[in-house]
Protein backbone atom coordinates (compact mmCIF):
# COMPACT_ATOMS: atom_id res chain seq x y z
CA UNK A 1 0.00 0.00 0.00
CA UNK A 2 2.81 2.44 0.83
CA UNK A 3 4.34 1.92 -2.61
CA UNK A 4 0.99 2.54 -4.32
CA UNK A 5 0.47 5.71 -2.29
CA UNK A 6 3.94 7.02 -3.16
CA UNK A 7 3.26 6.51 -6.86
CA UNK A 8 -0.08 8.34 -6.55
CA UNK A 9 1.71 11.17 -4.81
CA UNK A 10 4.36 11.48 -7.50
CA UNK A 11 1.70 11.37 -10.18
CA UNK A 12 -0.19 14.18 -8.50
CA UNK A 13 2.92 16.23 -7.84
CA UNK A 14 4.21 15.78 -11.39
CA UNK A 15 0.95 17.19 -12.77
CA UNK A 16 2.23 20.53 -11.47
CA UNK A 17 5.24 20.10 -13.76
CA UNK A 18 3.77 18.95 -17.07
CA UNK A 19 4.57 22.30 -18.66
CA UNK A 20 8.19 21.11 -18.64
CA UNK A 21 10.44 18.46 -17.19
CA UNK A 22 11.15 20.50 -14.10
CA UNK A 23 8.12 22.76 -14.15
CA UNK A 24 6.55 24.52 -11.21
CA UNK A 25 7.23 23.74 -7.58
CA UNK A 26 3.81 25.01 -6.52
CA UNK A 27 1.73 22.72 -4.32
CA UNK A 28 -1.35 21.17 -5.91
CA UNK A 29 -4.71 22.57 -4.99
CA UNK A 30 -7.84 20.50 -4.60
CA UNK A 31 -9.28 19.16 -7.84
CA UNK A 32 -6.20 19.68 -10.05
CA UNK A 33 -4.67 17.16 -12.42
CA UNK A 34 -5.46 13.49 -12.77
CA UNK A 35 -6.01 13.20 -9.02
CA UNK A 36 -9.10 15.43 -9.00
CA UNK A 37 -10.93 14.99 -5.75
CA UNK A 38 -7.78 14.31 -3.71
CA UNK A 39 -6.82 17.47 -1.84
CA UNK A 40 -3.25 18.67 -1.42
CA UNK A 41 -3.70 18.54 2.34
CA UNK A 42 -4.42 14.81 2.16
CA UNK A 43 -1.59 14.15 -0.27
CA UNK A 44 0.88 16.07 1.88
CA UNK A 45 0.29 13.66 4.75
CA UNK A 46 1.44 10.61 2.78
CA UNK A 47 4.55 8.84 4.00
CA UNK A 48 6.55 5.84 2.81
CA UNK A 49 8.43 3.78 5.37
CA UNK A 50 7.98 6.60 7.87
CA UNK A 51 9.45 9.20 5.49
CA UNK A 52 7.39 12.27 4.54
CA UNK A 53 6.59 12.62 0.81
CA UNK A 54 6.91 16.28 -0.27
CA UNK A 55 4.75 17.86 -2.99
CA UNK A 56 6.99 20.87 -3.59
CA UNK A 57 10.71 21.66 -3.63
CA UNK A 58 12.96 18.61 -3.76
CA UNK A 59 10.29 16.03 -4.58
CA UNK A 60 12.67 13.72 -6.48
CA UNK A 61 16.26 12.55 -6.18
CA UNK A 62 19.22 14.08 -8.04
CA UNK A 63 22.13 12.13 -6.55
CA UNK A 64 24.05 9.71 -8.80
CA UNK A 65 25.76 7.06 -6.65
CA UNK A 66 29.48 6.58 -7.22
CA UNK A 67 29.01 2.89 -8.08
CA UNK A 68 25.98 3.57 -10.34
CA UNK A 69 23.92 1.11 -8.25
CA UNK A 70 20.22 1.70 -7.63
CA UNK A 71 17.13 -0.24 -6.59
CA UNK A 72 14.54 -0.73 -9.31
CA UNK A 73 10.79 -0.16 -8.99
CA UNK A 74 8.03 -0.24 -11.61
CA UNK A 75 5.13 1.98 -12.66
CA UNK A 76 2.64 2.20 -15.50
CA UNK A 77 0.23 -0.12 -17.28
CA UNK A 78 -3.29 -1.23 -16.42
CA UNK A 79 -4.97 1.05 -13.88
CA UNK A 80 -1.59 2.78 -13.37
CA UNK A 81 -1.46 4.04 -16.99
CA UNK A 82 -0.67 7.77 -16.92
CA UNK A 83 0.72 10.66 -18.93
CA UNK A 84 4.37 11.38 -18.14
CA UNK A 85 6.01 14.76 -17.57
CA UNK A 86 8.71 14.55 -20.26
CA UNK A 87 7.14 12.46 -23.02
CA UNK A 88 4.76 9.61 -23.72
CA UNK A 89 2.33 7.47 -21.77
CA UNK A 90 3.32 5.08 -18.98
CA UNK A 91 1.38 2.12 -20.33
CA UNK A 92 3.92 -0.56 -19.40
CA UNK A 93 4.57 -1.42 -23.06
CA UNK A 94 7.83 0.35 -23.90
CA UNK A 95 11.28 1.09 -22.49
CA UNK A 96 10.85 4.12 -20.24
CA UNK A 97 12.06 5.20 -16.81
CA UNK A 98 11.43 8.21 -14.57
CA UNK A 99 14.43 9.99 -12.94
CA UNK A 100 14.44 13.13 -15.10
CA UNK A 101 15.89 15.20 -12.26
CA UNK A 102 18.84 12.82 -12.19
CA UNK A 103 19.50 12.20 -15.91
CA UNK A 104 17.45 14.79 -17.80
CA UNK A 105 14.32 14.48 -19.93
CA UNK A 106 14.58 12.14 -22.94
CA UNK A 107 18.07 10.96 -22.03
CA UNK A 108 18.90 7.32 -22.76
CA UNK A 109 19.96 5.17 -19.80
CA UNK A 110 21.31 1.61 -19.77
CA UNK A 111 19.84 -0.42 -16.90
CA UNK A 112 21.73 -3.66 -16.13
CA UNK A 113 21.04 -6.72 -13.99
CA UNK A 114 24.45 -7.00 -12.27
CA UNK A 115 24.03 -10.74 -11.67
CA UNK A 116 23.42 -11.74 -15.30
CA UNK A 117 24.88 -8.86 -17.30
CA UNK A 118 21.65 -8.52 -19.29
CA UNK A 119 20.78 -4.88 -19.97
CA UNK A 120 18.05 -2.65 -21.36
CA UNK A 121 18.33 0.85 -22.79
CA UNK A 122 15.39 3.05 -21.73
CA UNK A 123 14.30 6.63 -22.31
CA UNK A 124 13.83 9.07 -19.44
CA UNK A 125 10.17 10.09 -19.68
CA UNK A 126 9.02 11.26 -16.27
CA UNK A 127 9.81 12.89 -12.94
CA UNK A 128 10.24 10.64 -9.94
CA UNK A 129 10.11 8.61 -7.91
CA UNK A 130 9.24 10.77 -4.93
CA UNK A 131 12.25 11.35 -2.67
CA UNK A 132 10.43 9.65 0.22
CA UNK A 133 10.71 6.31 -1.62
CA UNK A 134 14.49 6.65 -1.94
CA UNK A 135 14.80 7.56 1.73
CA UNK A 136 12.71 4.56 2.73
CA UNK A 137 14.75 2.23 0.52
CA UNK A 138 18.08 3.68 1.65
CA UNK A 139 19.36 4.01 -1.91
CA UNK A 140 18.57 5.97 -5.10
CA UNK A 141 15.89 4.33 -7.24
CA UNK A 142 15.27 3.73 -10.94
CA UNK A 143 11.49 3.80 -11.48
CA UNK A 144 10.91 1.79 -14.66
CA UNK A 145 8.45 0.27 -17.08
CA UNK A 146 7.33 -3.29 -16.22
CA UNK A 147 8.81 -4.29 -19.59
CA UNK A 148 12.28 -3.68 -18.17
CA UNK A 149 11.86 -5.81 -15.04
CA UNK A 150 10.38 -8.62 -17.15
CA UNK A 151 13.42 -8.50 -19.43
CA UNK A 152 15.97 -8.30 -16.63
CA UNK A 153 14.38 -10.29 -13.80
CA UNK A 154 11.45 -12.22 -15.29
CA UNK A 155 8.87 -10.30 -13.26
CA UNK A 156 6.35 -7.61 -14.15
CA UNK A 157 6.56 -5.54 -10.97
CA UNK A 158 9.04 -4.46 -8.32
CA UNK A 159 8.69 -2.36 -5.17
CA UNK A 160 11.20 -0.40 -3.13
CA UNK A 161 10.99 -2.76 -0.14
CA UNK A 162 12.25 -5.65 -2.30
CA UNK A 163 15.54 -3.77 -2.87
CA UNK A 164 16.33 -5.29 -6.27
CA UNK A 165 19.69 -3.86 -7.35
CA UNK A 166 20.52 -2.63 -10.86
CA UNK A 167 23.28 -0.54 -12.43
CA UNK A 168 22.20 2.50 -14.44
CA UNK A 169 24.39 4.66 -16.69
CA UNK A 170 23.83 7.30 -19.33
CA UNK A 171 24.43 6.20 -22.94
CA UNK A 172 24.47 8.29 -26.15
CA UNK A 173 21.07 9.74 -27.08
CA UNK A 174 21.22 7.90 -30.39
CA UNK A 175 21.36 4.47 -28.69
CA UNK A 176 18.33 2.38 -29.74
CA UNK A 177 15.84 1.34 -27.07
CA UNK A 178 15.93 -2.37 -26.36
CA UNK A 179 17.53 -5.19 -24.38
CA UNK A 180 20.45 -7.55 -24.96
CA UNK A 181 23.26 -9.48 -23.29
CA UNK A 182 27.01 -9.28 -23.65
CA UNK A 183 28.70 -6.18 -25.08
CA UNK A 184 26.78 -3.17 -23.87
CA UNK A 185 26.14 0.19 -25.46
CA UNK A 186 28.97 2.63 -24.58
CA UNK A 187 28.51 4.57 -21.37
CA UNK A 188 28.50 8.35 -21.21
CA UNK A 189 28.51 8.51 -17.42
CA UNK A 190 30.95 11.32 -16.61
CA UNK A 191 33.91 10.70 -14.36
CA UNK A 192 33.50 11.98 -10.82
CA UNK A 193 36.68 14.01 -11.28
CA UNK A 194 35.42 15.71 -14.47
CA UNK A 195 35.22 19.49 -14.10
CA UNK A 196 31.75 20.66 -13.06
CA UNK A 197 30.60 24.25 -12.68
CA UNK A 198 27.95 23.70 -10.03
CA UNK A 199 25.30 21.43 -8.50
CA UNK A 200 21.90 22.54 -7.24
CA UNK A 201 21.46 22.06 -3.49
CA UNK A 202 17.99 21.31 -2.15
CA UNK A 203 19.34 21.92 1.35
CA UNK A 204 20.24 25.55 0.60
CA UNK A 205 18.01 26.20 -2.43
CA UNK A 206 20.79 27.43 -4.73
CA UNK A 207 23.65 26.31 -6.97
CA UNK A 208 26.89 25.29 -5.24
CA UNK A 209 30.33 25.46 -6.83
CA UNK A 210 32.00 22.33 -8.14
CA UNK A 211 33.77 20.19 -5.48
CA UNK A 212 31.67 21.79 -2.70
CA UNK A 213 31.22 19.35 0.20
CA UNK A 214 28.06 19.66 2.25
CA UNK A 215 25.91 17.82 4.74
CA UNK A 216 22.37 17.30 3.48
CA UNK A 217 19.47 18.25 5.72
CA UNK A 218 17.44 15.45 4.12
CA UNK A 219 19.54 12.55 5.46
CA UNK A 220 22.45 14.26 7.33
CA UNK A 221 24.93 12.48 5.00
CA UNK A 222 27.92 14.21 3.38
CA UNK A 223 28.05 14.77 -0.40
CA UNK A 224 30.43 16.38 -2.86
CA UNK A 225 29.49 18.18 -6.08
CA UNK A 226 31.23 16.06 -8.75
CA UNK A 227 31.02 15.45 -12.48
CA UNK A 228 28.20 13.01 -11.68
CA UNK A 229 26.24 15.39 -9.47
CA UNK A 230 26.01 15.09 -5.68
CA UNK A 231 28.05 12.02 -4.74
CA UNK A 232 27.78 10.42 -1.29
CA UNK A 233 31.04 10.04 0.65
CA UNK A 234 30.90 9.52 4.42
CA UNK A 235 34.64 10.15 4.75
CA UNK A 236 34.43 13.80 3.71
CA UNK A 237 34.41 15.32 7.24
CA UNK A 238 37.65 13.60 8.26
CA UNK A 239 39.53 14.03 4.95
CA UNK A 240 38.09 17.36 3.83
CA UNK A 241 38.02 15.86 0.36
CA UNK A 242 35.70 13.65 -1.70
CA UNK A 243 35.57 11.66 -4.94
CA UNK A 244 36.41 14.77 -7.00
CA UNK A 245 39.32 15.83 -4.78
CA UNK A 246 39.77 18.50 -2.13
CA UNK A 247 36.58 20.25 -1.09
CA UNK A 248 36.26 23.76 -2.51
CA UNK A 249 34.02 24.51 0.50
CA UNK A 250 32.86 22.59 3.58
CA UNK A 251 29.29 23.24 4.70
CA UNK A 252 27.95 21.52 7.80
CA UNK A 253 24.44 21.51 9.27
CA UNK A 254 25.88 22.68 12.57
Amino acid sequence: MAEMKSRLLLGLASMAMVAGCYGSDDALSEGEGEGAGVSASVVSELTVGGHYCPTRGEIAGRTIPSDNTYYITTFGGGVDTQRMACTGIADGRWMYIADSWRFGCRARVRVTNPRTGRWCVAQVADVGPNICVERAAGRPIIDASPVITRELFGRSSAGWSERIAVRAELVPSTTPLGCAEGTAAPSMTPAMTAPVASCFSGTYGREMAGRTCLQSRFDSEWYQCTGRGWTLDRGIPSRRSGPAGACSAMISLR
